[in-house]
């Protein structure tokens, strides 16, 4: 068994989360164990020079757009080249964190990568970027994922992913962006 998939496998076995998301409460199966994406087997990208993000313009996936808690949480990425990245605004606060989620597997496993917490209070910000295809990259799927703290949450943290996309888990209405 190859070293990402063990780490995939672990990353799967070790969660259970249940998060709050805008339409009510759903497990978060796949959520990296620590929720932040903390360790990567893939290579950050530098932040590519013309940005759009997943799901722009059309109603469809709601804008690309996913609301909880005051704050937008959406999967940026670059024209060319094609990485990607989790951005949060709105409403952010101080401690608030961002990651990508990535997944060889359709979603069964996920690999947590480039978290980045802000350290300002109503601060757009991104995670590391990822390259999400081209060349090398083959079936990567990707989803935006946050932890955040709000008083809505009677001050807990609640880690939650985007939930729109292009390809939906059936298990965890799970939505993520493919290649």
């Amino acid at each position: 068994m190859s070293r990402v998939r063990r780490v995939l496998t672990a990353t799967a076995m070790a969660t259970t989360l249940t998060t709050t998301l805008a339409g009510g409460t759903a497990a978060a199966a796949g959520i990296s164990p620590m929720g932040q994406g903390d360790k990567c087997t893939y290579n950050a990208q530098s932040m590519p020079p013309k940005l759009s993000h997943k799901g722009a313009g059309d109603k469809k996936y709601n804008n690309g757009v996913t609301e909880n808690h005051g704050r937008v949480l959406i999967l940026s990425t670059g024209k060319w080249p094609d990485y990607s990245a989790a951005r949060l605004s709105g409403k952010v606060r101080k401690g608030d964190r961002v990651w990508v989620d990535i997944s060889y597997d359709k979603g069964k496993n996920w690999q947590g990568c480039g978290g980045v917490s802000t350290d300002k209070k109503d601060k757009q910000f991104y995670s590391k970027w990822y390259r999400h295809s081209g060349s090398g990259v083959k079936g990567r799927v990707m989803r935006a994922c946050a932890r955040t703290t709000g008083a809505t949450d009677n001050g807990k943290r609640v880690t939650w992913c985007a939930n729109v996309g292009d390809v939906k888990t059936p298990s965890a209405n799970r939505f993520w962006w493919s290649d």
